[in-house]
């Protein structure tokens, strides 16, 4: 095992420039010594690296001549509230939220798998410092020759590690937002001796059984697996049939909406259907669609990735439960150990799992001079609307309750907030 308590074993270098052939060997080597969901698997990331046409820097990590960290970068720039270009990057993400509707989770670094609990947190940490030069402690750090300087790492649903605001001295920390996630032990069912719905509230078990019953007079309820690519990528053409129209109703664009997530998918598929990394599953009522389940498949872990149903007038009609469960039941009989509905406050993952890790938005800042004057400015912004609302407060005429920013009232401005929970670094992500 190597001493990874000892900083002086980790080199970092960045490669800027290189292509898909050159990354896929190294990505693999480590994601078979590393403990890491699906989204940091080869599948994943070598289809992401395929699809976009924005150039990658890739961060190494060696210690004792063995690649122990891995990370992909795209370069961003941005102006803040003073007038200079800020640059920064993305962990295995655009920035571009067209191309980041793919939704990455459990993102991070790639960490050999012998860096157990601190080990590992220290690698990331010591990455970390080496990115944005921060406080770079003992270790040897390698600066490749066309390293990009950087003042701000946009970490996208990360693990509650990323967050915690007690790591990387010398860095700032902004939390963006953070999201529930949902999941079902199927290794813990099996161990209990009950069926899944059994495991369920009183009130879920009563829908899904009620539906099933109004489903079955109409013809027999049927889970199928796509059998091949074909057949998968037939699967996923009435997956979309049926997931835009629900969501273009509710006056959202729906996923595949976005030219590029469409074709991320199908290149996932048709790389990864064939060894099991995805699987498609049509749920029938007699000769009736009523859903359609995408999942991604890895290491006995099955995430819950994308669905479309059936929505019919009869609201005790529940497609959404219905699928669900029978696709749970199938894993849990082939042997899987996870299903997870990943991050959402959705409530229908509520009322079928039970609460998972929490995926956050980090953004990591060097604390360089544009960085500092920025903060600055919010920080006076801020206190200057807070005692422009306090002084308004205190008017006899000062309006409508609840609504105290006398710039709203007059018209001047079009939205009232309040201070920004975190940077305004980014258009917000369209899901």
């Amino acid at each position: 095992m190597f001493d990874y308590m000892n900083e002086n074993l980790i080199d970092f270098e960045i490669t800027v420039g290189i292509t898909e052939p050159l990354i896929g060997p190294l990505w693999r080597d480590l994601e078979n010594r590393s403990e890491c969901a699906f989204f940091l698997s080869w599948d994943w990331i070598g289809c992401w690296v395929a699809e976009i046409d924005t150039p990658i820097q890739i961060l190494i990590g060696r210690a004792e001549g063995r690649v122990v960290l891995l990370g992909l970068l795209v370069a961003s720039h941005r102006r803040g509230r003073i007038p200079l270009n800020i640059p920064g990057a993305g962990l295995n993400t655009t920035g571009n939220p067209d191309q980041d509707v793919i939704t990455i989770e459990y993102n991070g670094f790639l960490v050999a798998r012998d860096c157990p609990g601190q080990d590992t947190e220290r690698a990331e940490d010591a990455a970390i410092r080496y990115l944005l030069g921060g406080q770079a402690g003992p270790g040897r750090h390698s600066v490749g020759p066309a390293s990009p300087r950087m003042d701000e790492l946009h970490l996208r649903n990360v693990p509650r590690t990323y967050a915690q605001n007690d790591r990387n001295a010398g860095v700032n920390r902004e939390l963006v937002w953070s999201k529930p996630s949902w999941r079902v032990d199927l290794d813990t069912l099996r161990a209990s001796g009950r069926s899944y719905i059994d495991s369920l509230s009183a009130n879920t078990r009563q829908q899904i059984r009620r539906s099933m019953r109004l489903y079955e007079k109409q013809g027999r309820l049927v889970a199928t697996r796509a059998r091949d690519i074909p057949e998968a990528l037939a699967f996923l053409d009435g997956l979309k049939s049926l997931h835009q129209p629900y969501w273009i109703s509710r006056g959202e664009p729906g996923a595949f909406a976005f030219p590029f997530f469409e074709s991320f998918q199908r290149r996932l598929i048709e790389t990864c259907h064939t060894h099991g990394g995805v699987e498609l599953i049509r749920v029938t009522r007699g000769d009736t669609v009523i859903g359609y389940l995408y999942n991604l498949v890895y290491r006995r872990q099955v995430y819950s990735y994308q669905s479309g149903f059936l929505f019919e007038a009869d609201p005790k009609l529940k497609p959404g439960l219905v699928s669900h469960c029978l696709c749970i039941e199938m894993h849990e009989r082939d042997g899987d150990s996870l299903y997870d509905f990943m991050a959402g406050d959705n409530r229908y993952k509520a009322n079928l799992g039970t609460s998972g890790p929490e995926m956050h938005y980090v953004v990591l800042q060097r604390r360089s001079l544009p960085i500092r004057l920025e903060n600055s400015l919010r920080s006076l912004r801020d206190r200057v609307r807070s005692l422009r609302r306090s002084a308004w407060s205190g008017r006899p005429d000062r309006g409508p309750q609840g609504n105290s920013d006398p710039s709203c009232l007059a018209g001047r401005r079009a939205d009232c907030r309040g201070p920004e929970v975190g940077p305004n670094i980014l258009p917000r992500l369209r899901r």
